[in-house]
Parts: C-alpha cells; sequence; structure tokens
C-alpha cells in the first residue's frame, strides 16, 4: 500500500535532505510543497524538517495535519515530548521499519481511525507543585524551603516525576512541563 504524504519544506536544501532519504521508501507517494504555500485543503498527512525543539514547536502549531516530524537525531527525550495521536517525531537516520510503521500510525490519524484524545500523565498535587516551582527556575533546595519540606522529599518528587514524564534530566522535565501547559498539552496542534 502507497501512503500519500504531503512533504512540507522552507527551502530547496530541506526538500532535498527529506527527499533524499524518504525517496527510497516505496511505500510512500511524497509530493513536496513549500511552506509558505497554500495550506488550505486536504493535504492530508505531512512531515516536516525541523533542526531544533521551538522550529518543531512551531511547526506543530500551525500545521493542523497530521504531522511527522523530522529532526536530526540530537535531544532525542525532549521531540519524542511532542509525540502524540497526530503528531509523530523521528530522526532523519532512523531505520526504515520504523519510519514505515509510523507513517502507518500518521495515516490512522489522517483517516480519524486513532482517537484524538492522549491519555496524560498523572502527577499528584505535591508532584505538580515541585514541576511548577522547578519551572520557576528554583532548585531542589530552594523547593523544599518554600513547600516546608526536605529536599530529600523534593528529590524524591522529582524521582516519581522522572518516571512519570519519561525525561532524564532536570532541564528536560523543564522542557516537558513548558510543552505539556501549552494550550493542546502538546498533542499535535490544531484540528
Amino acid at each position: 500500500m502507497k501512503y500519500p504524504i504531503t512533504l512540507l519544506y522552507r527551502n530547496p536544501l530541506e526538500r532535498e535532505r527529506l527527499l533524499a532519504r524518504f525517496s527510497g521508501l516505496g511505500s510512500l507517494a511524497i509530493t513536496p510543497l513549500r511552506l509558505r504555500d497554500d495550506l488550505e485543503g486536504g493535504i492530508g498527512a505531512c512531515m516536516c524538517w525541523c533542526p531544533d525543539l521551538p522550529s518543531a514547536l512551531a511547526a506543530k502549531d500551525t500545521i493542523c495535519y497530521p504531522l511527522l516530524l523530522v529532526y536530526p537525531g540530537h535531544s532525542e527525550p525532549l521531540f519524542s515530548l511532542l509525540d502524540g495521536p497526530r503528531c509523530i517525531t523521528c530522526t532523519l537516520g532512523e531505520g526504515d521499519a520504523s519510519l514505515l510503521k509510523k507513517v502507518e500510525r500518521l495515516a490512522k490519524a489522517d483517516d480519524g481511525s486513532l482517537g484524538a484524545a492522549e491519555s496524560g500523565t498523572y502527577l499528584t498535587e505535591r508532584e505538580a507543585d515541585v514541576v511548577r516551582l522547578l519551572v520557576s527556575g528554583l532548585d531542589t533546595a530552594q523547593i523544599a524551603v518554600q513547600l516546608g519540606i526536605k529536599a530529600a522529599t523534593v528529590a524524591a518528587h522529582k524521582k516519581h516525576i522522572f518516571l512519570k514524564s519519561g525525561v532524564r534530566t532536570t532541564a528536560q522535565l523543564v522542557a516537558w512541563a513548558l510543552i505539556r501547559s501549552r494550550p493542546d498539552g502538546g498533542r499535535g496542534g490544531r484540528g
């Protein structure tokens, strides 16, 4: 089965980079479309090159179609936070089998067979307080003073939050919290 996908690009280098990587996949029917062109109409599933997290967030905010965000391969834990029912991330060097599975998921999102809701990560009230204070720039000791608890308790809360969110560092946790606090909860753009 051929999966139609629109390759959205900003410049010829992006177009050629993505075409070079994806044109070898016989299961894809790729249609290049410059991002500044009209995106109205039923163009269906899209792929877009995102060299960094801010460009990925911008693409996710402005493109209302199921979206495959392709990134260079660094900062994988941060990009994977953008995954949702209508937004899937992959690295440029990802294996063909994995890419095809992701495109199949995107095709299901495009035809409406995937639900629009995504289960969120449940945080206790105290864990949410810790995240809020981390985002505001406080360190573990300052959070402990602010909440009237021991620093070891704050560290335990952070450990639980890391396990629940899937991130590995405090910086990733802050990014996760900021993405999660976006109006769509970081789940997949408009629509």
